[in-house]
C-alpha cells in the first residue's frame, strides 16, 4: 500500500529543495514589506532607521564634546556654539529639535489615523441612533 509520500513522487525519493540563497531571502523580504499595519511598517521602515542615524550622530557628539553636553545640546539646553565642535554639536541640534519631536509626532498620527479609520465602517444611523424610551 503506498504512502502519502509515495503518492506524488511514484515512490521516487526526491532531494530536498535547494536553501533560499541570501539575496533571494532578502529580496523576498523587501517586497513582503506591505503585510504590516500601518504603525508597525513606519516603525520598522520609518521609524527606527531615522533612530539609529540620531543615535549615531548623538554618540559621534558624545565622543567628540562629551556625553553630558551632547544630551544638553540635544535638548537644547546648551548652545552648540559652545562646544569644542560647534559643526557636530549644531547637527545634533538641529536632530534634536526635528527628529526627536517628529518621530512622536508621526507615532502619534498613526495611532491616531488607525483609531479614525476603525470608527469610519459605523454606520451615520447607528452612531447617532436616538433613543425612543421616553
Amino acid at each position: 500500500m503506498p504512502t502519502q509520500l509515495d503518492r506524488g513522487t511514484g515512490g521516487v525519493e526526491l532531494p530536498p529543495a535547494p536553501a533560499e540563497r541570501f539575496p533571494d531571502r532578502l529580496r523576498r523580504r523587501w517586497r513582503s514589506r506591505g503585510r504590516h499595519r500601518a504603525l508597525t511598517f513606519w516603525i520598522l521602515f520609518r521609524g527606527i532607521p531615522i533612530f539609529l542615524l540620531y543615535a549615531i550622530l548623538f554618540a559621534l557628539n558624545g565622543f567628540l564634546i562629551g556625553w553630558r553636553n551632547a544630551y544638553d545640546v540635544s535638548l537644547a539646553i546648551t548652545s552648540p556654539a559652545d562646544t569644542a565642535h560647534p559643526t557636530m554639536a549644531w547637527l545634533l541640534s538641529l536632530a534634536g529639535w526635528l527628529v526627536a519631536p517628529g518621530i512622536a509626532g508621526a507615532v502619534a498620527g498613526y495611532v491616531i489615523t488607525a483609531s479614525i479609520a476603525s470608527r469610519r465602517g459605523t454606520p451615520l444611523e447607528s452612531a447617532f441612533a436616538e433613543d425612543h424610551d421616553g
